[in-house]
């Protein structure tokens, strides 16, 4: 099978007069809009901003405006000017390439495991180099997460092991595909048109160019510091994979943290492999370019294919995602392979001799399915759930058990691994979920109660709902405005109208999913992204009568620009492309947290801190010993029925030196609205471990931040010393 479906590739059909005329004045009201409509976030600051400066008596203190697309053409030149500025510097990028050179060894390792799977299945002839790069891209990095995971529970974690195990696998795709290129191949894949991915090429390079160097900068982002790459550094420092009873967030499936995991593993140097795992992560968003570009040039036409492509890399949410440490940039990957394969699959033709393709593809759809909930659990629902039902309703019109079997096999080779380590650590295995179905070790109701209540489902209103459409449709800033203007025309369209059907579908299921079962964290529906892309793809070439294509051009060109110029600006991602990586190290982790700069900075070598309130204590070079707000407080469980010499004594066997409070963080989380915190930590009774000279009187890091010293056991006097 090509990956061109010629008969089902067609010019649109001519359209009447009237018919473009209505989808003009639609597309141009829509554009206005979308152009003008303040953009959320932003304005969110704003009111904060002003409301604060209000309250201080200062209405003139809120400098902030309301910040809509059309600004960033305005001031195109401004904005340009200052990016052109911030690669003025290019001195300091030798320091990016130790960054570079392990990424692409991580890379390489992954695509010749996933080469090497699609072979196995016997599909990888069947794949341009479009679809298959990718897709070995993607499911390599899958089967490479497991493969990590499995080193890591028994204590593999070293440096110079994982370099050969990875130089090795790298070796072995590159004998293999030298061994391709000497063969003659007949019926290779039919090729997409040279003109537009050329075209694609040039006009993309500058934003991948950025996007690779956004990447290679230091997170702020707290999640990120929290457990993403906080995660991967206990494991590179410990040298294995445990259960973390302080940090709940790692006990979730865990494949993209691998990536910085093993990143820092190549370097032996937990700083820099997190920018190498951020490199990785920005890998992911033109390999689902690609597989977007793939589905759209499969079913419906070249023009479609690139449009996609276009539409989906300039969309300034992939861009940021790209440069930061979060997982859905990758599970936009996943959902842009899923259908691609299961379309594929679904389209085999029901031969008896097609028999064993159809298991093969549907063995890679469940892989897949199982590599998205392989990045976080959500992936359960948005995608091996909806997948799984088309798994077996494929089966059963070609009335084949084997199909759905195939497609639970992959689920299982690629989120089993991470269900049965939570089976032998916590004994459920979706931990922490599910608790009152499994249970678990390390949590119990009280936590349970505080873990829903932040990230459980939102109260369903029409206000709720209305304000999420408006924000997925286009209103979310870091949306692109071709989505609401292309994806509805896809429906005009004839052909390919199964495939435009299920697409559109699938979009409404994951922002329905998306609504309805979690707490709506934005970043959470970009999922759809992939799936609408490819609708953008189709919709745009709905027609080509005139004037359409001379219109098109016009919309994607402003829209593209608009999103272009806004992507080179700090509300996008990180801008200091070329700057000194030490300078930026230490700029981070003021910005980040100051307090927890000046603690960095002030504990001397060999100290233990005790850090309560703050969990995002990544960038920390000096031991720590902290925990999650979802977490048990290691502090209660220090004091608990212990007096004050008890307590000390306690401090001291587990090696703790300093004891640093974040009440910033503490009083945040107990606010209406917050977390909640354990009601054992107060200020009272820091106070009487003071006074009973538990801890020293505190050091000041910041306006409600103190570092306490823990006594030190008095100097023991020889006993053969002189008597004074």
């Amino acid at each position: 099978m090509v990956d061109r479906a010629d008969t089902l590739t067609q010019t649109p059909a001519p359209r009447a007069s009237w018919t473009i005329a209505l989808v003009l004045a639609a597309q141009a009201a829509a554009l206005a809009w979308l152009m003008v409509v303040p953009l959320p976030s932003i304005e969110a600051q704003r009111l904060d901003a002003q409301a604060r400066a209000e309250a201080a008596g200062d209405p003139g203190g809120a400098t902030l405006q309301s910040l809509r697309r059309a600004f960033f053409l305005l001031a195109a030149d401004e904005h340009l000017a200052r990016a052109a500025a911030n690669l003025a510097d290019p001195e300091h990028l030798g320091q990016r390439l130790p960054i570079v050179l392990a990424a692409l060894l991580i890379a390489g390792a992954a695509v010749a495991v996933g080469d090497g799977t699609l072979r196995l299945l016997g599909l990888v002839w069947g794949l341009t180099p479009l679809a298959r790069w990718p897709l070995a891209f993607v499911s390599g990095a899958t089967l490479l997460a497991a493969l990590t995971l499995g080193l890591g529970r028994v204590g593999g974690l070293a440096p110079w092991p994982v370099r050969i195990g990875l130089a090795g696998l790298l070796l072995v795709g590159v004998v293999l595909w030298g061994r391709d290129l000497l063969r003659k191949s007949p019926g290779r894949p039919n090729q997409p048109g040279r003109p537009f991915p050329i075209a694609l090429a040039v006009l993309l390079a500058p934003v991948l160019t950025l996007m690779a160097l956004g990447a290679m900068q230091p997170t702020i982002e707290y999640d990120a510091l929290e457990y993403h790459l906080q995660g991967p550094k206990e494991a590179y420092e410990a040298g294995r994979i445990a259960f973390l009873p302080h940090n709940v967030y790692t006990s979730m499936p865990s494949a993209v943290e691998m990536l910085h995991l093993l990143g820092m593993l190549v370097l032996d140097d937990w700083w820099l492999g997190a920018l190498a795992g951020q490199l990785l992560i920005a890998a992911f968003a033109p390999a689902t370019a690609a597989l977007i570009a793939a589905t759209a040039w499969r079913w419906a036409s070249g023009r479609s294919a690139w449009v996609a492509a276009l539409v989906y890399l300039t969309t300034p949410w992939v861009f940021r995602l790209a440069t930061f440490p979060f997982v859905e940039g990758p599970l936009c990957s996943y959902h842009a392979a899923l259908v691609f394969v299961a379309a594929m699959a679904w389209t085999i033709p029901r031969q008896e001799e097609q028999a064993r393709r159809s298991s093969a593809c549907w063995l890679l759809v469940g892989l897949l399915a199982g590599g998205a909930m392989a990045c976080k659990y959500p992936g359960l629902v948005s995608a091996v759930v909806p997948f799984g039902l088309v798994a077996l309703a494929d089966g059963w019109r070609r009335r084949s058990w084997r199909l759905p079997v195939a497609f639970g096999l992959g689920v299982v080779v690629a989120v089993g691994p991470w269900l049965a380590r939570n089976v032998a650590d916590t004994g459920n295995p979706v931990y922490p979920l599910a608790y009152g179905v499994f249970g678990g070790s390390e949590w119990d109701a009280e936590l349970d109660a505080r873990w829903q209540g932040a990230h459980g489902p939102r109260p369903i209103t029409a206000a709720a709902f209305l304000s999420s459409t408006l924000d997925v449709i286009g209103r979310s800033d870091w949306n692109s405005p071709l989505y609401a203007l292309l994806v509805p025309l896809a429906l005009l369209r004839r052909s390919p109208k199964g495939l435009i059907l299920a697409l559109s579908a699938y979009v409404l299921y994951l922002f329905a999913t998306w609504f309805l079962l979690t707490h709506r964290l934005d970043r959470f529906w970009l999922p759809l992204l992939p799936a609408a892309a490819v609708l953008a793809g189709i919709g745009a070439d709905w027609t080509r009568s005139r004037p359409w294509p001379a219109w098109m051009a016009g919309v994607i060109g402003l829209a593209t620009a608009t999103n272009l110029v806004f992507l080179t600006t700090p509300l996008c991602g990180p801008t200091e492309w070329t700057s000194d990586l030490d300078r930026l190290r230490r700029e981070a982790m003021e910005m980040a947290t100051p307090s927890l700069a000046r603690l960095d900075a002030t504990l001397p070598d060999g100290s233990t801190t005790l850090v309560v309130g703050q969990a995002g204590v990544f960038s920390l070079r000096h031991e720590i010993r902290y925990n999650t707000v979802f977490n048990r407080e290691r502090l209660a469980g220090i004091v608990a029925g212990r007096s004050p010499a008890e307590v000390l004594d306690e401090l001291r066997r587990q090696g703790i030196t300093h004891v640093y409070v974040d009440w910033s963080e503490v009083e945040r989380h107990r606010k209406a609205g917050g977390y909640g915190f354990s009601p054992v930590v107060t200020r009272t009774l820091f106070e009487g471990l003071v006074s009973s000279r538990v801890l020293t009187p505190p050091v000041p890091m910041g306006p409600n931040h103190l570092l306490y010293r823990v006594v030190e056991p008095p100097a023991q006097v020889p006993k053969d010393a002189p008597s004074s």
